[in-house]
């Protein structure tokens, strides 16, 4: 089981504390059980709804506590439900649910919008048809930068749909409903090349975590990084002040004595420079 962190929220009722579920739990343990209790459900939410029984050890190590409160509470209050070797919370698989359905419903309204410009251009273009030889000619022109405009928004909104795969497969998982609206939030900032990048990086430094793309996300944008080229340009400076220079040899700095010449030896010196005038 792997405690994915993925930057996100979920719904959570003011009164919550109200429920008798909850109560016995805070009889019992106190607030030490009403804290683990939502670091569990954060849990399920991260991993799709759904842990591991036979890795309860991997979760007690990852929460800080002992592996016997986390069985009891799992086990005795009535606030998750156990099916073969997994464990789950009905409420949490209702809830995304619904965000899985919102994902797939926004989705779905981002092809129908585009193909009703696509058809409108369409019908744009059959109606030039009828115009004189010159005006078609001038129409013919701007149709087509319309159309290389369109092809162009056409070929993102694909991308777009295409980065979920691309994640999925350089992650080697399946995307969970939160994570898809956590590429949804992404698209609307930055570029889908950004994103790959990002996701790239990720992989190499194996991290292969939503947390982590988003952090290098986050700093390009502090940086006021708005292209792929910036953002290289940056990297291959960074690469350039990180190279190391290779150390002086010990003899380097070393002081070098030098002892003057007595003044018989000057003399000496004199005269055998008077030899070659």
């Amino acid at each position: 089981m792997s405690i994915k962190k993925v930057n996100n929220y979920f719904s959570h009722d003011f009164n919550a504390r109200n429920d008798i579920k909850i109560k016995n739990l805070n009889m019992k343990f106190g607030m030490e059980g009403i804290g683990l209790y939502w670091c569990i459900i954060e849990c399920l939410y991260e991993n799709g709804g759904y842990l591991d029984i036979d890795q309860l050890d991997l979760l007690a190590f990852e929460l800080r506590v002992d592996k016997n409160l986390i069985e009891n509470l799992i086990n005795n209050f009535d606030l998750f439900k156990i099916s073969k070797n997994k464990f789950y919370s009905k409420s949490v698989l209702q809830r995304l649910e619904k965000i899985n359905e919102i994902s797939n419903k926004n989705r779905e309204n981002i092809r129908k919008r585009w193909a009703k410009k696509q058809e409108t251009n369409e019908q744009q273009t059959n109606n030039d048809s009828n115009t004189t030889v010159l005006q078609t000619n001038y129409k013919k022109k701007e149709n087509k930068k319309k159309e290389n405009k369109i092809n162009n928004n056409i070929t993102t909104t694909t991308k777009n749909i295409n980065i979920y795969e691309y994640i999925e497969s350089n992650f080697n998982r399946t995307l969970s409903p939160i994570e898809y609206q956590k590429i949804e939030l992404w698209l609307s900032l930055y570029k889908e090349e950004i994103i790959k990048h990002a996701i790239n990086i990720s992989v190499m430094n194996n991290k292969k975590i939503f947390s982590y793309a988003d952090g290098i996300l986050k700093n390009w944008k502090a940086k006021g990084f708005e292209t792929l080229e910036q953002i290289t340009e940056d990297e291959d400076n960074q690469e350039e002040k990180n190279y190391k220079v290779e150390s002086k040899p010990e003899w380097f700095d070393k002081k070098i004595h030098v002892e003057k010449a007595t003044e018989e030896e000057i003399k000496e010196m004199e005269d055998l420079l008077k030899e070659f005038k």
